[in-house]
C-alpha cells in the first residue's frame, strides 16, 4: 500500500485506491493482451464484428469494472499489481510526472461518463469541407488496343494522363491503370509489359519536388553517389550526383500489380501522398492542439496532440498519434455501412495478388479503394457493366491525354543510367579464354570475370540475382547503388551472349527503406524492383519480350490474418515474382505466362536451414531456361547462390557456367552439384 500512496499524494484530490488501481492498469496496457484474448473469446463464441469504438468501450468497462453485456472484468493478483505500480513510479520518475498524472486525473474523472466519444459525425463533416478541392477520391484507366490506337500509339499521352490526374485525385488516395490483354505498337511488336513497367516508373518519378523538406540533405546523398560512382570508376562522377540530385523526384507511391490467374488483366495500384503541412482534428478530442515532427511514410505527416485534456494519452503521457488517412478510413470503419463491407466469396477470389479471372475487378477496385457516395473517374469503361452506388464520371474523351508534364526519357532516374550506360558500355570485352569442361564453377565477380570470356559461347542465362538488402549478403547503401551494380552486371552478360539469345531474369519486389533521399524509416515501402530493373536492362540493349510470372501458391503470412473485410482495409498477399524474358536481339512474339511452382522449403522441423543458404530457388523455375537454350551453347548463371542452374544443367544434359562471388556459397555448390574439378585461374578475380 506504501507504493498507493506515494501515488496517492501527487494526486490533486483523494481518490479511492480500487479506481487508481483500475486507472494505472488502463494506462499501462501491460494486461491488454488478456483483454484480447477474453474479446476474441466473445467474438468467436458470439459470432460477432466489433468495430474500434465499441472495442474501446469495452476495454473501459474490462479494467474498471463496469457493466457490461459480456460480463468482461478484469481481475488481477499481487504479482501483476506491484508490475505495474513500479513501472508507473518509475515513468513518474523519469517523464514529465505533471502530465502523467494530469493524464491519470483525466481518465479517473471519466470513467462515470461516456468518455470514449464518437467524433465520427464531427470529424467526417470537416473532412468533407476540405476534400472539395478535389474532383476525385479514385481514379482508374483501362489501356487496350482500341484506346492505344486512339492515341495514335503515342506512349507519352499516357504519361500525360498520368500527370494531368494528379491534381484533380484527392490526397493519400489511389489511381489504378488496368491493362487489358496485349499491347502491340505500329510495328507489330508486343510491347505490353514495356508499356507497364515504364507507366509504373513515371508514376513514382513525374514530380520534381524542389520544396523544403528537412529530411532530405541534399548535398550528403549527393557525395554518397559521387564516392560510389568514383569506386566504380565512373567519369563525371559529380556531375551526375549533381543532375540526379537537383530535386526530390516523386509522384505516386507503388503498391502494388495485381494479375488475374489468366493474365489477362494487369492491375497497376499507386497511392498519391502530397506534403501536407495542414493540422489535421484529433480523432479523440477533435483539437489541433499538437506537433507534427514524424513522418511515417515519405511526405505523410504524422500528428501527436498535445492537448492535456485528450482522453487518449498513453502511459508516459504522451499524446495520441495519428494521421488524416488513418483518422478518415477508422472512422469510415466506425460508420459500418454495408456498402463498404467486402463479401467474403470475393475476398477469397482477391486475397492474393494473382485474382480469380472471375471477378469483376473494376467493382472490385471501386468497393476496396473507395468509400460510399464518392466521386470516382473510369476512363475507358463501360457504365453497363457496372454495379456501384458510388458518384461515377464515365470519361472517354481525350481531355486528360494532352500532352504535358515530363516525358519518360527526361526523368532523372531515366538520364543517371542512360548516362551510366554510355560509359559502361565503352568497354571492350575482348576475352579469349573458352570454357574447358562442360560444368563450370568460378568463385569470382562475375561482372569482371565475364570479360575475359570469349564471346558466342554463352548460348542463354538464367539467374535470381541478390535483391536489395534483402540478405546479409547484398547490402547497399541506397537503392540507386544497387540497380547501379546490377546494370554493370547486365552489360557483363549481354556482351557475353550470343546474338539472338535469352537472359531469364528472376526478381520480386521487396518491403525495405529506399534511402534514395531519405535514411530512414519513413523512406520504406513497396519497391517495384523487377519494373526498375527493367529500365536498366532496356537501356544496356536488350528486348523485354516477357514476364513468365512465378506463381508461389498459397504463401504462408502474417499479413491480413486479422483481416477487416472493409473499404481501405484489403491489401492482397504477395504471392508471385517475375522472370523477366529479356532477348538480345529483336522479337515481336510474347513470351509471358504464369507458372505454379512451390518455393523451396529450406527450414525442417528443428529450424535448420538444410539448404545452407538463405535463398535458394526450385529445380522446376530453372526448367523455363530449356525452350531458349541450346545444348551445344553454355547456360550461363551470374549469381549462383547455391548451385541449382547447374545442378539442373548437369542432371539435363545441358553445359552449364556459373559465378558465385561468396566464398561459402562456392564451396556449397561444389558440394551440390558434386563438382570437384579445380577452379580455373584465369576466372580469379
Amino acid at each position: 500500500m506504501n507504493k498507493i500512496n506515494e501515488i496517492k499524494k501527487l494526486m490533486p484530490t483523494n481518490i479511492e485506491d480500487n479506481l487508481l488501481i483500475s486507472a494505472i492498469f488502463d494506462v499501462s496496457r501491460k494486461y491488454d493482451s488478456l483483454f484480447v484474448k477474453d474479446l476474441q473469446k466473445i467474438k468467436k463464441e458470439c459470432g460477432i464484428i466489433i468495430d474500434s469504438i465499441e472495442r474501446n468501450k469495452l476495454r473501459k468497462a474490462y479494467y474498471y469494472n463496469l457493466p457490461n453485456k459480456y460480463n468482461l472484468k478484469f481481475d488481477y493478483n499481487v504479482e501483476q499489481l506491484n508490475e505495474v505500480l513500479n513501472d508507473f513510479i518509475k515513468r513518474l520518475r523519469n517523464y514529465d510526472s505533471d502530465v502523467i498524472i494530469s493524464s491519470l486525473t483525466k481518465r479517473i474523472n471519466d470513467v462515470g461518463s461516456d468518455r470514449v466519444k464518437n467524433n465520427t459525425i464531427e470529424w467526417l463533416k470537416y473532412y468533407h469541407v476540405k476534400r472539395q478541392k478535389w474532383k476525385y477520391s479514385l481514379i482508374v484507366i483501362r489501356i487496350d488496343q482500341n484506346l492505344f490506337d486512339k492515341l495514335e500509339r503515342d506512349f507519352n499521352k499516357l504519361t500525360s494522363f498520368i500527370s494531368n490526374t494528379y491534381k484533380d485525385l484527392e490526397n493519400y488516395r489511389y489511381l489504378s491503370i488496368v491493362v487489358d490483354n496485349n499491347i502491340i505498337d505500329q510495328n507489330k511488336n508486343d510491347i505490353t509489359w514495356r508499356i507497364i513497367y515504364k507507366l509504373s516508373i513515371y508514376a513514382e518519378n513525374f514530380i520534381q519536388f524542389d520544396g523544403k523538406f528537412f529530411a532530405f540533405h541534399k548535398e550528403k546523398q549527393m557525395n554518397k553517389l559521387k564516392r560510389f560512382l568514383n569506386e566504380r570508376k565512373i567519369n563525371d562522377s559529380e556531375k551526375i550526383a549533381q543532375d540526379f540530385y537537383r530535386n526530390v523526384s516523386c509522384g505516386y507511391k507503388f503498391e502494388d500489380c495485381y494479375l488475374s490467374d489468366d493474365l489477362k488483366t494487369k492491375v497497376l495500384l499507386f497511392k498519391k501522398i502530397e506534403l501536407d503541412e495542414n493540422n489535421v482534428p484529433c480523432p479523440s478530442c477533435m483539437t489541433t492542439i499538437q506537433n507534427g515532427n514524424s513522418y511515417p511514410e515519405m511526405f505523410l505527416k504524422s500528428w501527436e496532440c498535445k492537448n492535456p485534456e485528450c482522453p487518449d494519452r498513453s502511459k508516459s503521457g504522451r499524446g495520441k498519434r495519428f494521421d488524416e488517412y488513418g483518422v478518415y478510413r477508422y472512422f469510415k470503419l466506425s460508420e459500418n455501412k454495408e456498402t463498404n463491407i467486402i463479401d467474403d466469396d470475393t475476398y477469397k477470389k482477391w486475397h492474393r495478388d494473382i485474382f480469380n479471372s472471375n471477378v469483376n475487378y473494376i467493382e472490385y477496385l471501386i468497393k476496396a479503394y473507395s468509400w460510399d457516395n464518392e466521386n470516382i473517374c473510369l476512363v475507358n469503361f463501360d457504365p453497363h457493366n457496372i454495379k456501384t452506388d458510388r458518384n461515377i464520371d464515365y470519361i472517354n474523351s481525350k481531355i486528360y491525354f494532352k500532352s504535358s508534364g515530363i516525358k519518360f526519357n527526361e526523368l532523372p532516374i531515366y538520364n543517371l543510367f542512360n548516362n551510366l550506360s554510355k560509359q559502361i558500355n565503352v568497354k571492350k570485352f575482348h576475352g579469349k579464354d573458352k570454357i574447358k569442361t562442360k560444368i563450370e564453377i568460378i568463385n569470382g565477380n562475375s561482372s569482371s570475370c565475364l570479360e575475359k570470356l570469349l564471346p558466342g559461347q554463352i548460348g542463354a542465362a538464367i539467374t535470381s540475382p541478390p535483391y536489395y538488402n534483402a540478405r546479409e549478403y547484398s547490402q547497399w547503401e541506397n537503392l540507386i547503388m544497387y540497380l547501379i551494380d546490377m546494370m554493370i552486371n547486365a552489360t557483363s552478360v549481354f556482351y557475353t551472349l550470343s546474338d539472338n539469345s535469352y537472359y531469364l531474369y528472376n526478381i520480386g519486389d521487396i518491403v525495405s527503406e529506399d534511402n534514395i533521399y531519405v535514411n530512414s524509416n519513413m523512406s520504406k515501402h513497396r519497391i517495384q524492383l523487377g519494373f526498375l530493373s527493367c529500365l536498366f536492362f532496356e537501356i544496356v540493349g536488350f528486348n523485354l519480350t516477357g514476364n513468365i510470372i512465378w506463381d508461389k501458391g498459397e504463401v504462408q503470412s502474417k499479413r491480413n490474418s486479422t483481416i477487416n473485410l472493409f473499404s481501405g482495409y484489403i491489401k492482397p498477399v504477395n504471392c508471385y515474382e517475375h522472370m523477366f524474358v529479356l532477348k538480345k536481339g529483336k522479337s515481336k512474339n510474347d513470351e509471358s505466362k504464369i507458372v505454379k511452382i512451390s518455393p523451396v522449403i529450406k527450414i525442417n522441423n528443428k529450424g535448420e536451414n538444410t539448404y545452407k543458404h538463405s535463398a535458394p530457388y526450385p529445380l522446376d523455375l530453372v526448367a523455363e531456361i530449356k525452350p531458349f537454350a541450346k545444348k551445344k551453347e553454355y547456360i550461363l548463371d551470374p549469381f549462383l547462390g547455391s548451385g541449382t542452374t547447374l545442378i539442373w544443367c548437369k542432371r539435363n544434359g545441358y553445359k552449364g557456367i556459373g559465378f558465385e562471388l561468396n566464398k561459402e556459397y562456392y564451396e556449397l555448390c561444389i558440394e551440390n552439384i558434386g563438382n570437384h574439378m579445380e577452379q580455373q585461374t584465369l576466372f580469379e578475380d
